[in-house]
């Protein structure tokens, strides 16, 4: 079915039955290119690939003026964006992963809701509702795409990252003379129940004694920090 692309304004409209729908309305003023073009994209992802189209206006850029019904929409997509990038161990969760969404920024999100066609059925059980689908949408596509979740996510915003696998702790010493002890681990495969373990550095170096290009993506995120922290660069320095 070939969607035709107005030069107006794109709006989101909620149906009573929770469904979310893209529209063109009149533009309010004269739109510049940069909103023209992601209201193109946007409504290309929703008529060709109607499962995602939500996942992907949560990564468009919030800097990019939308319509007051399509930006509530990126603000709660994006929303569950940034938790998922937050996610530690997200490499290794991929279809795993769970990302919560706390009352608090329900409650938030319940406050804010503009003026827009629909939005009398907006509640706190469909915000969940479609937050759980959220969720679908990305553990369908992961468990179908061959390569890493960074490179997944890069398909979308080429400038998003996610948290490393590496965590700097420091840690109690007892029995010491010093009364702590610093201490780098790094996250390993999840178990049954999804959740990673977490073993001293050094292991590393025994797991990938062989693959030295996962080695070297372990520790990329290392290097990365300690072009930002002298501490961190130190540290690496002195090994």
């Amino acid at each position: 079915m070939k969607i035709k692309v107005s030069a107006g304004e794109l709006i989101a409209v909620l149906m009573p039955d929770g469904s979310l729908q893209l529209e063109w309305g009149t533009a309010g003023g004269k739109a510049d290119k940069s909103s023209a073009l992601l209201q193109r994209e946007i409504f290309s992802s929703y008529g060709s690939e109607r499962q995602n189209w939500l996942l992907f206006l949560g990564f468009s850029d919030p800097a990019v003026a939308l319509s007051s019904s399509l930006d509530f929409w990126r603000r709660f997509s994006g929303l569950f964006v940034h938790h998922l990038r937050m996610t530690p161990d997200l490499e290794e969760l991929r279809h795993l992963v769970r990302v919560p969404l706390a009352e608090q920024e329900l409650s938030a999100l319940l406050e804010v809701i503009p003026a827009m066609t629909g939005g009398e059925y907006i509640s706190a059980e469909l915000l969940s509702s479609l937050w759980s689908e959220l969720t679908a949408t990305f553990a369908a596509a992961i468990g179908d795409f061959s390569g890493t979740v960074a490179d997944f996510i890069h398909r979308f915003s080429p400038d998003s990252h996610l948290l490393g696998r590496i965590y700097f702790h420091l840690v109690e010493n007892k029995g010491a003379d010093e009364p702590f002890a610093f201490l780098a681990t790094y996250s390993t495969q999840p178990g049954t129940e999804g959740q990673s373990k977490h073993l001293p550095l050094k292991y590393a170096l025994q797991e990938y004694r062989d693959d030295n290009a996962k080695l070297l993506e372990l520790l990329v995120t290392v290097h990365e920090v300690a072009k930002e922290s002298e501490l961190v660069a130190r540290l690496l320095e002195s090994n």
